[in-house]
């Protein structure tokens, strides 16, 4: 199995399924040709399964079971983000072998998941096992320019198969993460299984004037206005707190901990003032205490000696469980005064958590610490990045983002950068921990 399935995550990098939100700027021949590919790589697949396609390229493809048990879906996308191609030491698209990895787009993010995910079931099939449940694979083209697009191939899926009637034991995507728990006091790798998912927003500040030449300035120009306002949602940001995810992590995280930590988590609420002051000081833990504002983009006048008759900036908002886009634009409007407008665009609100007390989120940790016996623990978390799982909230009993491979952090910086890269071992290692998982989850 390895040689084949190595070479059919070959042939699926080499498929130029670049997303863009402009889709003038696609070529859909790219995805056509990854369609065509997986067709002929996994012929039991197509066989066996009810395939359906939705906006073009998304694919739905139900292989039935034997019981009336609520069905697992198994999601992904085959699309991927734009490359420089200058700066890659391999051909982006050319899925070469060097010192035991695949380089190419889409080996991490998250072309290696999928194949990885069809070659577990290509092989239960040859195994001529049998589900008891439905399964679902539910493969998008777009994923890449977010599920909050009208023609997004995993929100179109989602609303077929709402109108059907179909509510998932269990929904299981990309988004998990592998972190050196040193941090938290544990010696060794933490895995981490995504539970819910931040909200997102952004933000338009724009100030307003009559413009003119920068020679004679007024008082306070609008670019200062709103560059003002933008240093004072930064300076003063979010109220930190623990949320349904992050207690549920440090619950299960507790028992690996090493005193003082253990003791510290243990009765977090007592030190909780303690404990959010250090976490609030690192971005990553402190991503997922807060709703997060950050200044991202900025336009003024079109000249370096006229005055922006409008000058705007524009803030990047991740919110947190308990929070909303309405209680957020409040608390901005009331920060920067009404001089400032306030635009919002892509809003989309905070998952639910789903929860990790289940038998669904079992299977996953028991896969997890079967197949990576030396990982020092599995727990819940909240993803601070978007997935189109977050589609699935209110129509499975637990929806789950994870992480299949074993990869190095050197490796996780290449995901939408450049040299993304797969290790050959981890690779196939994948694959064994989805036909664990999957025969766990659909029986």
């Amino acid at each position: 199995m390895s040689e084949a399935a190595i070479n059919h995550l070959q042939r699926a990098i080499r498929c130029k399924t670049v997303s863009y939100k402009d889709r003038s700027l696609m070529d859909f021949s790219e995805f056509e040709k990854f369609i065509e590919n997986i067709r002929q790589d996994f012929p039991l697949i197509f066989a066996n399964g009810q395939i359906e396609r939705f906006v073009g390229y998304s694919l739905l493809i139900k292989l039935p079971g034997k019981s009336k048990l609520p069905p697992i879906g198994l999601m992904g996308h085959f699309d991927v983000v734009p490359v420089r191609e200058e700066n890659w030491l391999e051909p982006p698209f050319g899925g070469v072998i060097k010192d035991g990895f695949v380089y190419g787009r889409g080996t991490l993010d998250m072309k290696g998941h999928v194949i990885s995910m069809l070659e577990a079931v290509e092989s239960l099939l040859s195994e001529e096992f049998e589900f008891e449940r439905d399964v679902y694979l539910m493969l998008g083209h777009n994923e890449e320019t977010g599920s909050i697009m009208p023609d997004s191939g995993a929100s179109t899926i989602r609303d077929h198969l709402k109108q059907q009637g179909i509510y998932f034991s269990m929904v299981v995507d990309e988004g998990g993460a592998l972190i050196d728990g040193k941090s938290l006091g544990i010696d060794g790798t933490v895995a981490l299984i995504g539970v819910g998912e931040k909200g997102y927003l952004d933000i338009e500040l724009t100030a307003t004037q009559s413009g003119g030449h920068a020679s004679m300035p007024p008082k306070i120009s609008a670019m200062a206005q709103v560059c003002e306002a933008a240093v004072k949602l930064e300076k003063n940001k979010f109220p930190a707190s623990f949320n349904d995810a992050t207690n549920a992590m440090f619950d299960a995280l507790n028992p690996a901990m090493k005193k003082p930590l253990k003791f510290l988590f243990s009765h977090r609420s007592l030190f909780k003032p303690l404990l959010l002051k250090v976490m609030t000081e690192k971005p990553d833990t402190a991503a997922v205490l807060r709703t997060t504002c950050v200044a991202t983009m900025a336009s003024g006048s079109f000249a370096p000696n006229v005055l922006a008759q409008k000058a705007s900036i524009v803030c990047n908002v991740r919110i947190i469980p308990g929070e909303s886009v309405e209680s957020v634009k409040n608390r901005v409007q009331s920060l920067v005064g009404e001089q400032i407008e306030v635009k919002l665009h892509n809003g989309t609100e905070p998952t639910d958590i789903s929860p990790s007390n289940i038998r669904e989120y079992e299977i996953i940790e028991e896969t997890t610490k079967e197949h990576y016996p030396h990982f020092k623990a599995v727990a819940p978390y909240l993803m601070v990045a978007a997935t189109d799982s977050r589609v699935y909230h209110g129509m499975a009993k637990g929806v789950y983002r994870i992480a299949p491979f074993e990869t190095e952090k050197e490796d996780m910086k290449t995901v939408h950068a450049d040299n993304e890269r797969i290790k050959i071992e981890h690779y196939i290692k994948g694959i064994e921990f989805f036909k664990s998982l999957i025969k766990k989850a659909s029986s």
